[in-house]
C-alpha cells in the first residue's frame, strides 16, 4: 500500500461530512442500546411483581398467571446485569446487548455504507481518473482506501468501546448486589473482536462499492443487505426450528458472532439446534473469507474496467 495514497484515502474521509455522520449515528445506536440494556431489567421486575400481585394479569391472551410470571422470571435472569454474560454483551461494540436487546445492525450498517461511499465516492466526483493517471497501479489505489476505511472504522469502534465501558460502570453501579464479574483481558477481547469485525465489514462495504460504483445503487445493497440478512435469519429459525446453522454463514451474522460470542440462533432466541455452535474464532475466520474473496474480486474488476 501507498503511504501517499493512504494519506490522501484518509483526508477525503476525514475532511467531508458523510463519514462523520456516519460515526455519529453508530455512537447514538450505541447509546440506545446501553440505554435499553439498562432499563429493561428493571422494567422486567416491575411486570414480575405486578404479575405476582395480580392473579389476572397476563402476556398474551392465552397465557395463564403462572406462565407469565415464568416467562418473565426467565427474562429477568437472561438480562441479569451482574452475570458475567451480561455484562461481555454491555461491551459488545456490534451492539446485540443481552439476551439480543439491543441494536444488532446498526454498527454493521454504519461500517458497510463507511466503506461503500469510501469507494463510491471518487467515482461519483469523477476523482478515481485523476488519481489512477498518478497511481498507475489500481491495486495500490484499492489498498490505499482499505487502509483508510479500516483506519475510520478503528476510530468509530474506539468511540462505541468508551459508550459501552461508561454502559458498564453504570450496569454494575444501578444494579443491587452487582459487581464486577470480567477481567481486563476478557474485556479488551470482547473488544478486539469488536474492532476486527467492524474493519472487515467496512472492507465488505468497500469491495461491493468497488464492484457496483453509483453511490446510490452500493447504498441500496449494503441496506438491503442489512434488512434482508435477519429476515433470512427468522425465516429459518422458523422453518427448522432453529436446527441450522447454515445462515450463520451470513456476513453480518458472522460479525455479530465474532463480536457477542452467539449464534444467529442464539441471538434470535432459540435454545437447541441440529449442530455445534459457530464458535468467535470460526465466525472471525469466515468474515475474513468473505472480505478476502469480494475484495479480491473488486481488485480484478477494478483493473480491468474502463474508469471514464
Amino acid at each position: 500500500m501507498s503511504l501517499a495514497v493512504f494519506r490522501a484515502e484518509l483526508l477525503k474521509l476525514r475532511s467531508t461530512r458523510t463519514p462523520w455522520v456516519i460515526g455519529i449515528v453508530a455512537v447514538a445506536g450505541m447509546l440506545l442500546a446501553q440505554t435499553l440494556t439498562l432499563v429493561l431489567p428493571r422494567t422486567l421486575r416491575t411486570l414480575e411483581a405486578l404479575g405476582g400481585a395480580d392473579a389476572g394479569f397476563h402476556v398474551g391472551p392465552q397465557m395463564s398467571p403462572a406462565d407469565t410470571s415464568e416467562l418473565l422470571s426467565g427474562l429477568a435472569a437472561a438480562t441479569d446485569l451482574g452475570s458475567a454474560a451480561a455484562q461481555r454483551s454491555l461491551l459488545d461494540l456490534m451492539g446485540n446487548g443481552p439476551a439480543g436487546s439491543g441494536s444488532s445492525g446498526v454498527t454493521a450498517l454504519c461500517v458497510l455504507l463507511l466503506g461503500a461511499l469510501a469507494a463510491t465516492t471518487d467515482f461519483r466526483t469523477g476523482g478515481i481518473v485523476p488519481m489512477a493517471l498518478a497511481v498507475p497501479d489500481r491495486l495500490r489505489i484499492l489498498a490505499g482506501k482499505a487502509g483508510a476505511t479500516a483506519t475510520a472504522a478503528l476510530a468509530i469502534g474506539v468511540a462505541l468501546a468508551l459508550v459501552t465501558a461508561v454502559g458498564l460502570v453504570l450496569a454494575v453501579a444501578t444494579t443491587p448486589g452487582a459487581s464486577l464479574a470480567i477481567g481486563p483481558g476478557e474485556a479488551l477481547g470482547v473488544w478486539g473482536r469488536g474492532l476486527t469485525a467492524m474493519v472487515l465489514l467496512s472492507w465488505l462495504g468497500l469491495a461491493v462499492g468497488t464492484l457496483v460504483r453509483g453511490q446510490v445503487a452500493a447504498i441500496v445493497v449494503v441496506v438491503a443487505l442489512a434488512l434482508v440478512e435477519p429476515m433470512i435469519q427468522a425465516a429459518a429459525l422458523v422453518l427448522t426450528g432453529g436446527a441450522t446453522t447454515a445462515t450463520s454463514w451470513l456476513p453480518i451474522t458472522l460479525g455479530s458472532l465474532a463480536s457477542a460470542g452467539q449464534g444467529a440462533a442464539q441471538l434470535f432466541g432459540a435454545t437447541t439446534g441440529a449442530g455445534p455452535a459457530l464458535g468467535a474464532a470460526a465466525a472471525l475466520a469466515g468474515l475474513v473469507a468473505w472480505a478476502a474473496v469480494l475484495l479480491v474480486t473488486a481488485g480484478a474488476v477494478l483493473r480491468r474496467r474502463d474508469l471514464a
